[in-house]
């Protein structure tokens, strides 16, 4: 075996040299991995520090403007992009388009009023895919492209294949690290993205939950949720209640899109209003709006102007519409000290424009203040009066031609000291709601008697029973009635049940089927006050009904002199009823003067203080005891 020869002194220093520059290289190059890594790393820690500034805005109506903001502000800082700027889509056809702006200003980068795209970019976004971009210089001059930054950069913002909107990028120059800028660019889109749908779902949810789906406008929920934080809020508020006069005419006449749209424009306006808070829609034609002031002074002034604006002709189509309104207005905290007691001052003003039927406006002052407190004290004693059973049915007696009382008229009166009469309680009753409880006892009680009265007395035919539309709206008032006859044996054919016209003219159609199943049952209906209102003999032809009641007002004045056009018309409308079947009850008969001349026009029955005035259950028994109302002259009667 052949010994190596030795190394010479010359080769040692040679492969030394080798050796130590392989090591040279090898450390170079994992100096150059570690900085590139460290490089990297300190990239990636940018983007994560830019998304974490973006996706911790509070969330809030501003949370995409604000995201966006601090998406362009980490572009400006971390890129070579000078200039950015982001337009979103609408979240719907109401709400407009997001845009937010920055520049950087040499120092840090300022968020600036939002910007359009520039119309190259929007030709190109309109053919592009979500998160695809583009990198592209100016040629040409071009509006919205800024001056002295040549180079652009474009990017749809986007998930799947849904667009949402884009981002647009300026600079001057080159950048320094293209690959991590357009990284940073792409990261912060996809996050701007997922902000984006976030916001439209959370606000589609809140549309369906607080806002009127026809016009956008908050509906009663979210306006009265607003009401709840009036009491903490340091300035004067107006709330404006705004009725719009002929919304159905409007509806009937130019059909239900024009309809619509009009309500949609309407809230535009009252939304577009400077002063304008909260707007809500509140019924089908009725808005509440608030207000924030300066002044309580000038709160009228400010109402009227923006009234004024409300207004102006709206051109639909090829359809002109004038506005027209009735409003109530209140002042916090001068008419109230809360949102809902500012809002049922509103109300009340409104209420007094109502009944005068004009279209103007009303605030809330020390006449409707007094007239409000007197409407709680009535309310209160009424509530004890129900809780007390204060309300009892009284009788007036309904007596034939031949002066036999054959039924009475059940009337609703107040059995206390100091009471006010039907015509003030009886609205409050079914405003409230307590009709209900009230009407049902009365119900049961006054069938009740009427079947004990027809067991004792052989004339005694039928009792009347005034219903009101609040009780015909309760699904179980068809069986309250039938319960009350099976339980007294009184026949349906003797109970009567007295309506309004009114409630016809409303045509609801639930109420409409409860008439139509108690007449099937045999009980009676009567039009009660007819030729007041709305009165139409139209109605006649097909309303289900057996009696008609002429109003006294047609009734009083028969008797004196020239008095000859009243008695043609109640002729007319007697024989009318009778060639529809119809039987004919005369109120209001206080003289025997007019009784003869009812009798003689054909009247089958009469009922008024000439006979006798309404009177309780004993004194009604002892009527039919004693059989006495005065006697009824029969006059040949000349018009």
């Amino acid at each position: 075996m052949k010994t190596p020869r030795p190394e010479s002194s010359s080769d040692t220093i040679e492969r030394l040299k080798r050796q130590l520059a392989r090591e040279r290289q090898a450390r170079h190059a994992a100096e150059q991995a570690a900085d590139v890594s460290s490089r990297r790393l300190y990239r990636e820690q940018l983007k994560l520090q830019a998304i974490s500034q973006v996706t911790t805005q509070t969330h809030g109506s501003m949370r995409l403007r604000q995201a966006t903001q601090e998406a362009l502000k980490a572009i400006l800082t971390h890129t070579g992009w000078r200039h950015c700027r982001v337009v979103y889509e609408p979240f719907d056809n109401i709400t407009p388009p997001v845009r937010v702006s920055a520049l950087y200003d040499g120092k840090h980068p300022l968020t600036r009023p939002g910007y359009s795209l520039t119309a190259s970019a929007q030709a190109w976004l309109d053919q592009a895919h979500p998160l695809e971009f583009t990198l592209d210089e100016r040629t040409t001059p071009e509006k919205r492209w800024p001056e002295a930054m040549a180079r652009r950069f474009i990017c749809s913002i986007g998930i799947g294949e849904q667009a949402m909107g884009a981002v647009e990028l300026f600079a001057c120059q080159e950048d320094d690290d293209p690959v991590f800028s357009q990284e940073m660019t792409l990261a912060l889109v996809r996050e701007l993205a997922h902000i984006y749908k976030s916001e439209r779902d959370r606000q589609a949810i809140e549309r369906m939950a607080w806002r009127d789906v026809l016009t956008g406008a908050l509906n009663r929920a979210a306006f009265f949720r607003d009401l709840e934080t009036i009491a903490i809020d340091l300035r004067p508020l107006a709330l404006l209640y705004i009725d719009l006069a002929g919304f159905g005419e409007i509806n009937e006449e130019y059909g239900h899109e024009i309809a619509d749209r009009y309500l949609f424009e309407i809230a535009r306006r009252l939304e577009s209003e400077p002063l304008s808070r909260s707007v809500a829609r509140l019924g089908s034609d009725e808005f509440v709006l608030l207000m924030p002031l300066i002044d309580t002074d000038h709160a009228m002034i400010v109402a009227q102007d923006l009234l004024a604006d409300l207004t102006q002709p709206l051109m639909l189509d090829h359809y002109r519409i004038d506005p027209d309104f009735s409003a109530g207005l209140a002042v916090y905290p001068e008419d109230a000290s809360d949102g809902h007691a500012l809002f049922y001052a509103a109300d009340t003003a409104l209420s007094h424009v109502r009944e005068r039927g004009s279209s103007s406006l009303r605030r809330f002052d020390a006449d409707i203040a007094d007239q409000l407190e007197r409407r709680k004290q009535l309310a209160l004693r009424v509530r004890q009066g129900v809780a007390r059973r204060e309300f009892v049915p009284f009788f007036q007696p309904i007596v034939s031609r031949n002066r036999n009382i054959v039924g009475a008229e059940a009337l609703l009166r107040w059995q206390a000291p100091d009471t006010p009469g039907p015509a003030e309680f009886i609205p409050y009753m079914e405003e409230q709601g307590l009709i209900r409880e009230v009407g049902r006892q009365m119900l049961h009680d006054v069938i009740h008697t009427a079947a004990r009265w027809r067991r004792t007395h052989e004339s005694f035919q039928s009792i009347s029973i005034n219903v009101s539309p609040v009780q015909l709206r309760e699904e179980a008032f068809v069986s309250h009635v039938i319960q009350a006859l099976e339980a007294s044996d009184l026949p349906a054919g003797c109970l009567i049940l007295e309506i309004t016209e009114s409630l016809y003219i409303s045509a609801e159609k639930p109420v409409l089927d409860r008439l139509a199943r108690l007449r099937q049952l045999g009980v009676r209906l009567a039009l009660d006050d007819f030729g007041t209102g709305y009165s139409a003999l139209s109605y006649l032809q097909w309303m289900p009904l057996d009696i008609l009641k002429i109003d006294k007002s047609f009734v009083l004045k028969l008797a004196e002199e020239h008095s000859g056009r009243d008695i043609t018309i109640v002729r007319a409308i007697i024989q009318i009823a009778q060639a529809c079947g119809l039987a004919v009850t005369a109120e209001g008969i206080e003289t025997p003067e007019v009784a003869s001349i009812m009798c003689e026009l054909g009247a089958h029955t009469l009922q008024g203080y000439h006979f006798s005035r309404p009177v309780s259950e004993d004194a009604m028994t002892s009527l039919l005891h004693t059989h006495t109302t005065p006697e009824v002259p029969f006059n040949t009667l000349t018009d």
